[in-house]
């Protein structure tokens, strides 16, 4: 990337050296040393069957419960964050930010869907808020890279990421966690498992979680960036013979936070100056909230045919999600606002110096609910050919009410606006990929899926008010204006993938693959002037994959080293763009199609444990992720010459695509070392580097985040059957101060953090 410091640069070849010779994270998290001082075998599912990760043909990262327990990993963020070419704002519990490899979204309306899928053992989070899920009994998170549209269906143009459970057996499991930490923090979590009667098994696992607010909000005296997070989860299993595995699971998660993205203000061009310089303290008109309430009931039915097993998978799946943001960063002293004798504000007759930003706030509630049913069939025949076929149905209905008051000083303006949009959805598809095996070591798999969705979209919007001088003013007086407006759109696709796969050696595994990703086209009708621009819809996005790899083994099972080079082309993808609907107005960030993208890159994944006690890891990416196709961005900038706003165009061909550093690596290890017959010491730490990026396509240079490395680590003693367990961790140790988001905004750029140093202690006990 242009503009990496010298510094920066011998970082990253720091970082491209140690990928060759110690471990990727992924593998590190799952990579504990066995018996022998090996590598212990990891599992992975990315392909709708269990395979050995070493065999398995495509980009896949593994993290097992275990190792997240020992690392402390509570919710999504920490996962991401370990993740190089990972990149993961979770600001907005309604509308996180998530990009993997590039690509992801900025802007989850009530009509859009992420690009990255989320699962949940196998069923479908259509919202992005599937990141809320409280992180506790997992058996694995799994990352799969890149589209996966013949799999995993729509929406996996930047890839896959699956929370598989811990099923219950007949064998009786228990296991408790308590911690207290900085910031007034604590944890706890607990779990049970075992059978209840001849073929049926349960458990049950809860959590609980708090911290105080990160930062402060000097305008009303309170904490911010807080939290209070609970869940639960239970399975019932029933296995009346070696034939027949049925498995019931139900889950609630429960979240309150604090509000992010309010407290930190950057004066922008035209801004009167104003800087806070104590770390996180600002002042702002609110506190803001970041709410969350989901879960959902699956059923899962595996039936052995004889020749095959056949899988159902019918889930039934509710969020609520409310969110309070000040979105202008925005601190008004409303005691020194001058107001008219219609009960408005006299702009004209207000002091300007007094004010240092606007006011804008956005209060936004969303209520999903879903319904899907997966019946899939995977043979197990004795011949060198086998296949997987599948259909699949998804039902979901998306409510969000979204209100904005404002004031701008700046541009003479006060008002409200009120969205309120509705979304019915139906998608269907089909699904076969082949395996046939050409020779003992040679093989190849290719598939193909076809997805029709059908999507209904409505939306009231009025707004109350003035802006820039633009007033609507109805029959009676009353500036205020208002339309509804409701579209019917479908869309379909082919999907196909094919894969090569080669074993020359035993301890190697090449790879070539091609594959398609779609994701289905939507509407901004919540940013809307007028009905026609409401029904105006986004096209689907496509993605091209191309992939090669080699997965391989050394030094009698110490030593992996795996690569992986790659090439994505996007036509139409969708992003994120300025637009103005209504020249009295100013530009709207919406979602729209940019002509091609391109991402390409090298991924370096290693894992070693020279000898027992010693495992170490590393990860290495790099990309070069780039805007091919013309893409134009319109906003209103500030010109003190007229004293107004006028339009800029600008096309952003050939810039870099937002959230896309170009270097990111991890490194680490764990050490463990026996003191006594029964107790052994350990140290763990990770270092987690990542490129400069920006958060913005424009590339504004307002809005790029510096290069940063994150730290973190834990000391501890354990016994040696690992039943117990007593560690003192820390994450971010060296107390980074690095942006989760950046807004580039008329009047401000808009700022939020991610979490500063934290520490604590933990005891765990397992059974």
């Amino acid at each position: 990337m242009k503009g990496i410091s010298r510094k920066s640069r011998m970082a990253v070849l720091m970082g491209a050296v140690s990928a060759l010779i110690v471990p990727e994270l992924a593998f590190a998290q799952d990579a504990s040393a066995s018996d022998s001082g090996g590598l212990d075998e990891i599992i992975v599912t990315a392909r709708k069957r269990e395979e050995n990760l070493q065999t398995a043909p495509l980009s896949v990262a593994a993290f097992s419960g275990d190792a997240l327990e020992k690392s402390g990993i509570d919710e999504f963020s920490e996962i991401a964050s370990r993740v190089p070419g990972f990149t993961f704002n979770p600001d907005n519990v309604s509308e996180p930010n998530i990009f993997l490899r590039g690509i992801g979204t900025d802007i989850e309306s009530a009509a859009s869907n992420p690009a990255i899928g989320f699962f949940l053992n196998d069923v479908y989070l259509s919202r992005a808020q599937g990141t809320a899920i409280e992180l506790f009994d997992l058996e694995r998170v799994e990352i799969v890279r890149g589209p996966q549209g013949t799999l995993y269906g729509k929406n996996v143009v930047g890839g896959a990421i699956n929370f598989i459970t811990r099923k219950p057996t007949d064998e009786f499991r228990a296991g408790a966690e308590a911690g207290i930490g900085n910031y007034g923090s604590f944890d706890v979590k607990a779990n049970v498992a075992g059978g209840l009667a001849e073929g049926l098994s349960g458990s049950i696992a809860a959590s609980a979680r708090h911290h105080d607010g990160y930062a402060r909000n000097t305008y009303t005296g309170n904490d911010v960036e807080d939290l209070d997070a609970y869940g639960v989860m239970a399975q019932l299993r029933y296995q009346p013979g070696d034939r027949l595995d049925v498995l019931l699971t139900g889950d609630l998660t429960r979240r309150r936070g604090g509000g992010k993205g309010v407290d930190i203000q950057i004066p922008s061009d035209h801004n009167i100056p104003f800087v806070n310089a104590e770390r996180r303290r600002g002042p702002n008109n609110i506190d803001g909230k970041q709410d969350a309430d989901l879960g959902g009931v699956h059923l899962s039915v595996n039936y052995d045919t004889g020749v095959g097993t056949l899988t159902s998978v019918t889930a039934w799946r509710e969020g609520q999600f409310a969110s309070l943001n000040n979105d202008a960063g925005s601190f008004i002293d409303f005691t020194k606002m001058i107001y008219g004798p219609d009960g408005r504000i006299d702009f004209g007759a207000i002091d300007h110096s007094l004010f240092n930003d606007d006011y804008y706030i956005n209060d936004k509630d969303e209520t999903a609910k879903s319904f899907s049913q997966d019946i899939r069939f995977r043979s197990d025949f004795d011949g060198p050919f086998n296949v997987l076929a599948g259909l699949f149905y998804q039902h979901e209905t998306v409510d969000r009410t979204e209100i904005a008051d404002y004031i701008f000083v700046e541009f003479y303006a006060q008002g409200k606006e009120i969205a309120e949009t509705r979304l019915k959805s139906d998608t269907w598809a089909a699904f076969v990929e082949g395996t046939f095996d050409i020779t003992d070591t040679l093989g190849v798999t290719a598939g193909i899926r076809y997805t029709k969705d059908t999507k209904r979209f409505s939306v009231y919007r009025e707004t109350i008010g003035d802006f820039l001088g633009a007033e609507f003013e109805d029959e009676n007086g009353n500036f205020t204006r208002a339309f509804s407006a409701s579209d019917k759109r479908s869309w379909d696709a082919w999907t196909p993938s094919l894969n090569l796969h080669w074993q020359p050696a035993k301890d190697v595994y090449l790879y070539g693959l091609v594959s398609k990703g779609y994701k289905s086209g939507g509407w901004n009708g919540e940013n809307a002037t007028n009905p026609g621009e409401a029904r105006v819809a986004y096209d689907p996005e496509y993605a091209w994959n191309y992939e090669i790899g080699a997965k391989t083994t050394w030094l009698d099972n110490r030593l992996r080293f795996n690569i992986t080079g790659f090439w994505t082309e996007y036509e139409d993808l969708q992003t994120q763009q300025f637009v103005i609907f209504d020249p009295n107005l100013p530009a709207d960030n919406v979602i729209s199609n940019a002509g091609k993208a391109r991402v390409k890159g090298i991924e370096i994944e290693t894992a070693i444990a020279p000898v027992r006690g010693l495992t170490l890891f590393a990860n290495y990416t790099y990309m070069d992720a780039k805007i091919t196709g013309d893409l134009i961005s319109t906003e209103l900038q500030y010109d003190p010459s007229c004293f107004c706003s006028v339009p800029v165009p600008t096309n952003l061909k050939g810039n870099v695509l937002r959230r896309s550093p170009e270097n990111s690596f991890s490194i680490g290890g764990d050490v463990t070392v026996p003191v006594s017959s029964r107790l052994n010491a350990f140290v763990r730490a990770d270092y987690n580097w990542t490129d400069d990026f920006f958060f913005d396509n424009e590339n504004s240079p307002r809005t790029l985040q510096k290069s940063v490395g994150v730290l973190n680590g834990s000391i501890g003693v354990a016994t040696e059957d690992d039943k117990w367990e007593f560690r003192v961790w820390a994450k971010n140790l060296t107390n980074e101060l690095y942006e989760a988001g950046k807004s580039d905004v008329i009047g401000s750029v808009l700022v939020s953090y991610n979490p500063p140093r934290t520490y604590g202690a933990t005891l765990r006990w397992k059974y």
